[in-house]
């Protein structure tokens, strides 16, 4: 279930809510002073880079890519 983050604009009071999308659009209704705060996902990263995920085979590709597009790229390998 996701959690959505709330504050209260009297109070300045913040509040984590772990529901439905309706209940949050059901408790906003009854409560007027409580307004959703936006804010970006939490993520979890791995140990590795995104390179090394990707693989060998993805090395491969930007090897070639870097080594025919010029002398002035800034293809990290």
């Amino acid at each position: 279930m996701p959690v959505y983050t709330v504050k209260n604009a009297k109070t300045e009071e913040y509040m984590n809510m772990n529901c439905p999308y309706s209940e949050l659009k059901n408790f906003l209704q009854e409560n007027e002073e409580w307004s959703q705060v936006f804010k970006m996902p939490a993520t979890v990263t791995g140990r590795m880079s995104t390179h090394r995920m990707a693989g060998e085979t993805w090395q491969d590709i930007l090897k070639k890519v870097k080594k025919s597009s010029g002398r002035d790229n800034k293809i990290n390998v």
